[in-house]
């Protein structure tokens, strides 16, 4: 009888999450192994170091179990929260590996990644040239290609580097900070709340004060961007864009 009102678009920041599927200790639990996965690997690296009598100046050797131990880091935790999904019963799609209901958070996420990063080098130089000591905030966490080897085993230190940066960081990184800790803080906190220190615990995982800022606001983009869209794939793929990029950069610096 009577006309039905036209359909406002809504701009929603953050949608509805997907039902709770991860109880509250099983974040302190993944934290706990993340720890102990961190240790582990880094024991492994220096007995290996050791055990080939790598010298401390060789910087192409050590580059090489620097990249092999960031691939097997990967694999753990990404195994990590697989094996912890399976105890909870928790299917892939429930993680997150479904088709996205919508690709766009994957561009604002990596515009505001780059934007975040622009602004804390500009209020670094800008305090740098007011006089104050900034020497703390500057670097970074730079993907190590100083020095590299000469012939065939070049194509093997940038494929070994490049599957670490690409593709292994992203998926590991995902399904743990995004997948497992930002799941389980949102089904017992406020989606703000749960995006704010999902994203302050991703930068603090990168033990680099000056990322620390702009990687934390990277990982509240990633953890906005998936809850946005319900899919995993929208902040893996972010993921992967930012760090195929600096890895491209970094390579044809090395290169040149």
């Amino acid at each position: 009888m009577f006309a039905e009102p036209p359909l406002l678009p809504t701009f929603a920041p953050v949608a509805a999450q997907p039902t709770r599927i991860w109880r509250g200790r099983d974040a302190l639990i993944g934290v706990g192994l993340l720890v102990a996965i961190f240790v582990l690997v880094n024991v492994l690296a220096v007995a290996v170091v050791v055990a080939l009598d790598v010298d401390r100046d060789d910087e192409v050797g050590l580059s090489f179990v620097t990249a092999s131990a960031s691939i097997i880091f990967g694999a753990f935790l990404a195994t990590l929260v697989v094996a912890l999904a399976r105890r909870r019963r928790i299917s892939m799609a429930e993680l997150g590996f479904r088709r996205p209901d919508r690709w766009g958070p994957v561009g604002i996420a990596v515009v505001g990644s780059y934007a975040a990063i622009i602004a804390y080098g500009a209020i670094v130089t800008l305090l740098t040239e007011l006089g104050v000591d900034t020497h703390l905030f500057e670097g970074g966490n730079n993907i190590p290609l100083d020095d590299r080897p000469d012939g065939a085993p070049l194509v093997a230190w940038l494929m070994l580097f490049g599957i670490a940066v690409t593709i292994g960081a992203p998926l590991a990184e995902e399904l743990f900070f995004r997948g497992l800790l930002f799941r389980a803080l949102d089904g017992m906190w406020p989606g703000w709340i749960a995006i704010a220190v999902s994203g302050l615990a991703f930068g603090a995982f990168h033990v680099n004060l000056p990322v620390l800022s702009p990687f934390s606001i990277d990982g509240m983009l990633f953890a906005w961007s998936f809850r946005a869209s319900g899919a995993i794939w929208v902040s893996i793929a972010a993921h992967f864009i930012i760090n195929s990029v600096s890895f491209i950069v970094a390579v044809i610096e090395v290169l040149n």
